[in-house]
């Protein structure tokens, strides 16, 4: 998984350990009681993956199948359910992927017929209702199937292993972004007015993004306003949110969203209203004509528009499956082993990086992440972009 960069000698206190990915840091906290045995354990869980999630010994993964349950399959989903599937497989293991599709009732189902007939040894799963977290969490354990929670926000008492998001400065940078266009840009309009595009139930995290975006904005334009906060089922019903509101007459000059199904959605409303255009500025550049576009989690579809002239998205930011896939291996390897507790307080944090229509510095980047995942094709660069926009 890659190098401990540093750790911390004390038990009983938080282990701070940083783990470094191929574009990015990750932030490993341990809380409560952490001995100098599981110490060890993150040394040695690090130290068995290789390239690629390759194994140097026989791993405790081989022979064992994983059920993986995210929130729905959007763009970041499939992919990150591919890498992790690649990864046990490279451990002799297998994985099933099930789309709860945010449906609640659909994800505690399958997460009880896999409790009751024993056939996994682990599970991988976002939460789509927070609030039954803990009595699944309970029941997986109780299983004595390991178990590592996505997205995990802990209502009520339980603990288990958790992979989260910087919700907290999630889209930051990219409202920044986003206000600094504007605030240069007044033919847009004085100041930001946001479209932020949600999904269905609303839940903490999204509340978190768009509140992080919202800061952004302010930290440059502090008179910024989201004037719409969407509460989206998918990328059609995000579709027809945005052409509703669209249709409402109200002013805005900028949108965004938590995570790619909502803001593709939000794309397609605006181009089929002839809102999505940008004007092309010689070879190298290119203007929105009314709106700001920003989309979140840099996926191949995302990507096709950032990456064209003639679009007015000008900021996607990247969430990087495959590393996020990657540093669930070693926290499974050590709940299956059985050197890492069943309800570990372990956590580990990663985020979004802004990317601009820069093609030619970004696409690399990308296809780190998403080369060889099925029907994702990383586009091509169109041209080579040397306007304003800066990316992470």
């Amino acid at each position: 998984m890659g190098s401990i960069q540093s750790i911390g000698d004390e038990a009983d206190r938080e282990v701070v350990v940083r783990v470094k990915l191929s574009s990015m840091r990750l932030r490993v906290g341990v809380i409560a009681a952490v001995t100098a045995v599981a110490i060890a354990a993150i040394a040695w869980g690090a130290g068995m993956a290789g390239a690629g999630g390759q194994t140097s010994s026989a791993s405790p993964l081989a022979g064992k199948k994983i059920l993986v349950i995210p929130y729905w399959l959007d763009n970041f989903g499939i992919a990150f359910a591919h890498w992790i599937d690649q990864f046990v497989k490279a451990d002799g293991g297998s994985t099933t992927a099930i789309n709860a599709n945010a449906v609640s009732s659909k994800q505690l189902n399958a997460i009880n017929t896999a409790v009751n007939t024993g056939q996994y040894a682990g599970l991988v799963w976002e939460p789509v209702d927070g609030a039954a977290a803990a009595t699944t969490v309970k029941a997986v354990q109780d299983a004595k199937m390991a178990q590592v929670v996505f997205q995990g926000v802990p209502q009520g008492k339980w603990s288990a292993p958790i992979l989260s998001l910087d919700e907290t400065h999630s889209l930051t940078a990219a409202g920044a972004i986003a206000a600094k266009y504007i605030k240069s840009h007044p033919a847009l309009g004085k100041s930001p007015q946001a479209v932020f595009m949600g999904v269905y139930p609303q839940n903490h995290n999204c509340v978190l993004r768009m509140k992080s975006f919202l800061n952004g904005m302010r930290s440059v334009t502090p008179s910024s306003k989201v004037v719409y906060f969407g509460s989206a089922k998918g990328q059609s019903d995000a579709a027809r949110l945005m052409s509703d509101f669209i249709n409402t007459h109200k002013s805005f000059n900028v949108t965004n969203g938590c995570g790619s199904a909502s803001t593709l959605g939000v794309v397609a409303a605006l181009n089929a209203a002839g809102l999505g255009g940008a004007k092309k500025v010689g070879a190298d550049n290119k203007v929105p004509e009314h709106v700001f576009i920003e989309t979140q989690d840099g996926t191949p579809p995302e990507l096709q528009y950032l990456w064209s002239q003639k679009s007015a998205v000008m900021v996607s930011s990247l969430l990087p499956a495959k590393d996020g896939a990657k540093a669930v291996i070693p926290i499974l390897r050590r709940l299956v082993a059985g050197s890492l507790p069943l309800d570990s307080k372990l956590l580990v944090q990663f985020g979004w990086k802004p990317l601009s229509p820069n093609c030619q510095k970004y696409r690399p980047e990308v296809l780190s992440q998403f080369a060889g995942v099925p029907n994702f094709t990383v586009p091509k660069c169109s041209f080579r972009y040397t306007g304003p926009v800066k990316g992470g």
